[in-house]
Parts: structure tokens; sequence; C-alpha cells
């Protein structure tokens, strides 16, 4: 037996209820992969493109803020 068909026969062993985490968990599992052919970037990298089209200064933001406080 594959495990295909032992998750398919656990599965139909469920109550209806659990079906839905079932379904949640597959949905959650299948947006989390990788588009097909394209490379996702590393979160860091992410948060480094965005920035670097922000026009104002991130650092003296961060240092207004803390003057702020203080």
């Amino acid at each position: 037996m594959t495990l295909e068909e032992q998750t398919i026969k656990e599965i139909k062993q469920l109550p209806p209820h659990y079906l839905t985490l079932v379904y949640n968990h597959i949905l959650l599992l299948k947006g989390s992969q990788a588009p097909c052919g394209r490379k996702q970037l590393a979160p860091y990298l992410k948060a480094r493109h965005i920035l670097s089209k922000s026009r104002v200064s991130l650092s003296e933001d961060i240092i207004n803020s803390r003057e702020d406080r203080i």
C-alpha cells in the first residue's frame, strides 16, 4: 500500500469535523510551495528589496522615534 493510499484510508476514517482541518492543512501546504520555475527569495532579501525602494532613511526614523520617548 502506497503512502497516498494509506493517507486516503486514514482520512476516510476521520470524523467530518476533522475534514475541514485536514483540508486547511492541505491548502497551507500548497500555498507554501514555490511557484514552478521561480525560486523564492529568502525573507531578509525580500526585506532588503522593499527597503531599497524607500526614499527615507530607516535608521534616522528609528533614532527620531527613540528620541521622542526620552
